[in-house]
């Protein structure tokens, strides 16, 4: 069996500090286009607030995304243990977290229950904020794929 690919799909060039890039998280099988899509949507723009929102059998890279960062590998045995991770993460409801925070706090969980390695929280975190062009260049062509248009 083939391991998963964990990749944060980014969407929107988040050239505008006031209207970041949105961030999801996917889990794949490595080669796969298609698999889980785990985020939090904007419900209440004045308060800052979301709603969790799980798609299951997406296509991870669609014409709407700028293109996703690969994030680790998960083996087979801690694909559901990082699914329930995911979605029982909780949601900003504080006026300051975004979808950036939440997707980086999923991976402090992750790494603290040891199914990402050590340290992919901090690759994570210095990536908040910038655009998307910045986080392809800041992880490099071995790590960042790009949407085909």
């Amino acid at each position: 069996m083939s391991n998963y690919q964990l990749s944060i799909v980014i969407y929107g060039p988040g050239t505008d500090p006031n209207n970041r890039s949105h961030w999801a998280l996917a889990l794949h099988r490595e080669g796969e286009i298609h698999g889980d899509l785990f985020q939090v949507l904007l419900v209440d723009r004045d308060r800052l607030w979301y709603q969790f929102d799980k798609r299951t059998g997406v296509e991870i890279l669609d014409k709407s995304s700028e293109g996703c960062v690969t994030v680790a590998t998960i083996s087979v045995g801690h694909r559901r243990h990082a699914k329930r991770i995911m979605s029982t993460e909780p949601v900003p409801m504080d006026g300051l977290k975004r979808c950036q925070d939440w997707v980086a706090d999923c991976i402090v969980t992750l790494e603290i229950e040891e199914i990402v390695e050590a340290g992919t929280s901090h690759f994570v975190q210095r990536l908040i904020g910038l655009p998307a062009s910045s986080v392809a260049e800041e992880v490099g062509p071995d790590r960042w794929t790009e949407t085909e248009r």
